[in-house]
């Protein structure tokens, strides 16, 4: 079985939507697709692997919002005014394949 940084591409290049909701699916993070960006929450702290991982992929930490993001390689301006997830539509992984 691998690990979940044998599953990471090497290179930080923009994943589209779908590589990213693969990774997620793969790995069974508890993602969510909100607006054209994929955001994850965990209960607790992850591993120093799963982290890593999320790094090595292109997901960046939010401090203001405790989640973890990728834009999925769409440049955005930020949302200091709102919460995304308040402003645009949110689907679990399995929803946004459904439409994919």
């Amino acid at each position: 079985m691998e690990t979940v940084t044998e599953q990471v591409k090497t290179s930080k290049s923009n994943h589209s939507i779908i590589e990213v909701l693969e990774f997620c699916k793969a790995q069974n993070l508890p993602a969510r697709v909100v607006g054209r960006w994929v955001w994850i929450e965990f209960e607790s702290k992850p591993s120093a692997e799963i982290r890593q991982a999320l790094k090595d992929f292109g997901f960046r930490w939010s401090k203001r919002r405790e989640q973890w993001a990728h834009n999925c390689g769409l440049p955005t301006k930020p949302a200091l005014n709102y919460k995304p997830w308040d402003k645009y539509q949110t689907l679990t992984i399995d929803e946004a394949f459904a439409i994919a």
